[in-house]
C-alpha cells in the first residue's frame, strides 16, 4: 500500500518536470526568434497533454491508495 503511495508520488514529480519541459519547448517554439533548431511545436504541445494526462493518472492511484489506506486504517482500529 505503501509502496503504492510512493510510486505515485515519483510519477506525479516525473510528470511535472516533463510538463515544465513540455511548456519551456511550447515557448521556444512559438517565440518570434525561433530557429531551426527549435522544438517542434506541434510536437511539445502534444507532449504536453501527455504529461497532463499521466499527471491525472498518477494523481488517481495516489488518491485510490490514500483511501485504501484510510479503509485499512480504520478496519484496525
Amino acid at each position: 500500500m505503501i509502496d503504492a503511495l510512493s510510486t505515485a508520488a515519483a510519477g506525479l514529480r516525473a510528470s511535472a518536470q516533463r510538463f515544465d519541459k513540455s511548456a519551456q519547448n511550447v515557448v521556444k517554439a512559438a517565440s518570434p526568434d525561433a530557429t531551426a533548431a527549435s522544438p517542434d511545436l506541434a510536437t511539445s504541445i502534444v507532449d504536453s497533454k501527455t504529461d497532463a494526462f499521466s499527471f491525472k493518472a498518477n494523481a488517481a492511484v495516489f488518491n485510490t491508495a490514500d483511501k485504501m489506506l484510510g479503509q485499512l486504517l480504520d478496519t484496525i482500529a
